[in-house]
């Protein structure tokens, strides 16, 4: 049980990592607290609403089964992270109506995402990976303007994505992978603002410093994302820096729009194991910014256009397992990537095998050629002596005859 404790203007306490077991102190409320750690202990039961309004920080770590924070409409919270705690059922939908940054993520919520969260109009951030989301993605896709990245990656969503995305008008990081989505790529995904600007548009963080984390961290967290083919986390001060496009793991098929060359600003996208044919578009080219590439694991055919010689920072390129033929393209960082295996057609010196338009007449087939021109000389010479001698012959054989005949006159 909690010791009371004479509070006066104290903004800083930390009694995290200390086992303590029980209900919420109700000392803890209506303080001046901007940083609370509870992290590793054994608290139970519900986080007090009057704590959650005015507390700026609470740091706890883990929370059990349905014990989510009431929420009330005075709540002045703009972070709310609970993410990696083992809450369950559906997502809750009396969140804030200030709140602008909100992880879920690694917990065990399920159902479909909540119908309401387009109404958090300054919602900003939205991480619910790691979770059993299921439901069509169309039927729930937030649309909320403000978002700047949504993260829902390792669901069960299901459906495909909508023409309606680009109305998220200010969204730079967009992560649909491992999921169950269908359908194709949508050509609307070429009309979000902040993907096609190749300018930086600062990030709008926070007036304030009103932050609950249910987590150890009191920082604002990283966003983990699949970047270069790892798991890294974009650190949240530098997150006007990252556009991101990844709808990878899915069973998504069609083509690949044309149009999406004009997402300059774009530094990685992933659309690898998908179900995705046609060709590379040759706008691609046009990606000035792409750091990673991954087009690998689909159905692609064709060449591959020249003009990704033009992709200057690009340093991930990964265009294996598909159905490529023709010359690897050379030229700038072309010349440096090697992921281009099981595309039985391709050649190029990046996978060391010679295209046919780059052998060289060796040796041996010189000789050849130089014994075929003698051949062909003595052929010549044959046609030229056989007249000859055949003529030669004759007048020889006519000589004899005479000869025959006066020797019989004889």
């Amino acid at each position: 049980m909690f010791i009371s404790i004479y509070i006066t203007n104290m903004i800083y306490l930390d009694l995290s990592q200390n086992n303590i077991e029980g209900r919420y102190p109700d000392f803890l409320i209506g303080g001046k607290f901007q940083i609370i750690y509870l992290f590793e202990n054994k608290l139970t039961g519900l986080i007090p609403p009057l704590l959650i309004e005015s507390a700026n920080l609470l740091g706890y770590r883990v929370l059990f089964g349905d014990n989510l924070p009431l929420f009330g409409d005075k709540s002045i919270l703009h972070t709310l992270d609970l993410s990696y705690n083992n809450f369950s059922g559906n997502i809750p939908i009396n969140f804030p109506k200030g709140i602008r940054h909100l992880y879920l993520c690694g917990n065990k919520f399920s159902g479909n995402l909540p119908w309401n969260l387009t109404r958090l109009v300054d919602l900003r951030v939205l991480d619910i990976h790691g979770n059993n989301i299921t439901g069509k993605l169309q039927d729930t896709l937030p649309q909320n303007q403000a978002l700047e990245a949504l993260i829902l990656r390792n669901n069960s969503l299901e459906g495909y994505i909508p023409s309606n995305i680009y109305n998220l008008t200010s969204l730079r990081i967009l992560d649909l992978s491992w999921n169950n989505l269908t359908g194709s790529l949508p050509q609307e995904m070429a009309n979000l603002p902040i993907m096609m600007e190749t300018h930086q548009i600062p990030t709008l963080f926070p007036t304030s410093h009103s932050i609950l984390a249910i987590d150890r961290d009191f920082t604002y967290r990283d966003l983990v994302v699949t970047w270069k083919k790892s798991f890294q986390g974009l650190a949240f001060r530098n997150f006007d820096t990252y556009t991101l496009l990844d709808v990878s793991h899915n069973k998504i098929s069609g083509e690949i729009p044309s149009s999406l060359g004009s997402l300059k600003a774009l530094k990685l996208f992933n659309i690898s194991h998908n179900r995705i044919s046609g060709h590379i578009p040759v706008s691609f080219g046009d990606l000035q910014n792409i750091e990673s590439l991954d087009l690998s694991h689909n159905e692609i055919s064709g060449s591959i256009p020249q003009s990704l010689v033009k992709l200057k920072q690009v340093s991930v390129l990964d265009l294996s397992n598909n159905r490529l033929t023709g010359k690897i393209p050379v030229g700038s960082q072309m010349d440096t990537m090697t992921e281009f295996g099981n595309n039985p057609g391709l050649c190029g010196m990046q996978i060391g095998v010679t295209c046919p338009e780059d052998i060289r007449p060796s040796k041996e087939k010189e000789k050849d050629d130089g014994d075929g021109k003698n051949s062909w000389f003595l052929w010549e010479g044959t046609w030229v002596g056989f007249p000859f001698g055949f003529f030669s012959s004759i007048v020889i054989m006519g000589y004899f005859l005479d000869f025959l005949r006066l020797f019989k006159l004889w």
